[in-house]
């Protein structure tokens, strides 16, 4: 059975399964640690609850900071040293820093440590990267959608294996196991992916950080694409300090707001994952840009659902067809930059994505906290509604045709 379902597999396809399982070990690991990183800080010293928050904010921040300002670099070199070497790097380094996690005596050697994950780590762009090494031009929305998937797996179950594991095995003991999970990562590319594309060694002006960094602002359409991925990033980031308040608001009381909230964030990302690749398929078929266009048109339409939402049930309505549309978009977009890019600058590219999408998740909770102080709760959903309506827009107007010269036969 073994060999007959080897010979249905391509090679690409294996490699395929075991960059999702990697990259699925890895999302988990990290955000296995959100649920008690404030309970963490506490264990460590700090008693202030005031002084918990902040160190939990500081926490958070400086690892997303870090990896935004790094993430071009490891791009570069990904595209000079070769994409799986970055991945290696990016799932053991994580698994040194995460179980040395465990190992600290205070808050601010995990400052440090979180400083370093940020700076080391960085998995979803550099499997990105590497997947559109061995995977077929045809067959790139598909890919990338399965790895969407993967990430959305991740951060799903990720919470719920490190609150389960904490309650059992302690903070430290958690932390330990997500260094596993990321070891694993690491072993499953090493020994269950071949890249295909040479890196590339140019010693010329334009192989260089500044000239790669230079040849790719100079192409409007692919800097087009990361803005409008950033600003889904920041539109997604907007409702995040207001939804549980919101919440609260339509219940009309403060029990179960946490379950409440937990099922919508849940439910969305069940429905992003599935949508991830049925619409990566999809786009191989039908092309990247008109989904992506619709993909922003239905994500701002559902997230006015939201605003609109008069009791809970809408609400969780809305949320599923956002989530449908949000698992849509990311495959269509990332699809449209490998196909913009030519071999050579493909992983710097993913790397400046993934510093603007970093940049736009700092950005969005500080609109949406200013736009529902300002205007209410339902305000930050109506900036992000006509944030996506923007984008879909600019989408249409800003990006050209850009699908594989060829489409495979169903």
């Amino acid at each position: 059975m073994r060999l007959a379902l080897r010979r249905r597999l391509t090679t690409w396809q294996i490699y395929l399964i075991a960059a999702w399982i990697a990259q699925f070990f890895a999302i988990a690991g990290f955000s296995a640690v959100f649920p008690f990183l404030p309970f963490y800080i506490r264990e460590l010293g700090v008693t202030d609850p005031e002084q918990i928050t902040l160190w939990a904010g500081m926490l958070t921040s400086t690892s997303a900071i870090a990896m935004a300002l790094i993430a071009p670099f490891w791009g570069w070199i990904a595209d000079r040293r070769g994409r799986k070497l970055m991945v290696v790097r990016a799932t053991f380094g994580g698994s040194i820093v995460m179980t040395a996690m465990a190992l600290v005596t205070n808050v601010q050697q995990l400052f440090i440590l979180r400083l370093l994950q940020g700076l080391l780590t960085g998995t979803i762009s550099a499997f990105m990267a590497l997947v559109t090494s061995f995977v077929p031009e045809t067959e790139a929305g598909f890919a990338l959608g399965m790895m969407q998937m993967a990430v959305y797996a991740g951060n799903t179950l990720g919470p719920l294996i490190g609150g389960f594991a904490a309650d059992h095995l302690g903070y430290r003991g958690t932390f330990v196991l997500t260094g596993v999970f990321l070891f694993l990562a690491g072993i499953l590319t090493v020994l269950g992916i071949k890249e295909s594309t040479r890196p590339s060694k140019s010693s010329s002006p334009q192989g260089t950080l500044i000239g790669q960094a230079s040849a790719i602002v100079h192409q409007p359409q692919i800097i087009a694409v990361m803005l409008i991925i950033g600003g889904f990033y920041t539109a997604s980031a907007i409702t995040v300090p207001t939804l549980p308040l919101f919440v609260e608001s339509l219940l009309g009381s403060a029990a179960l707001v946490n379950t409440n909230t937990g099922t919508i964030y849940g439910l969305r990302a069940l429905t992003s994952a599935l949508a991830a690749g049925f619409i990566g398929r999809l786009a191989d078929r039908l092309g990247s840009r008109p989904l992506m266009i619709l993909s922003l048109a239905g994500a701002a339409v559902a997230l006015a659902g939201h605003a609109l939402a008069p009791n809970y049930a809408v609400l969780v309505l809305s949320s599923l067809a956002a989530g449908l549309f949000i698992g849509g978009l990311l495959p269509c977009a990332n699809a449209i930059l490998a196909r913009l890019s030519s071999a050579d600058q493909r992983g710097m590219i993913f790397g400046f994505s993934s510093s603007i999408n970093a940049l736009g998740n700092a950005i969005g909770p500080m609109l949406g906290a200013s736009a529902a102080s300002a205007w209410g709760l339902r305000a930050s959903f109506w900036l992000a509604a006509g944030l996506l309506g923007a984008l879909s827009a600019w989408a249409g107007a800003a990006v050209r045709r850009a699908d594989p010269p060829s489409r495979p036969t169903i």
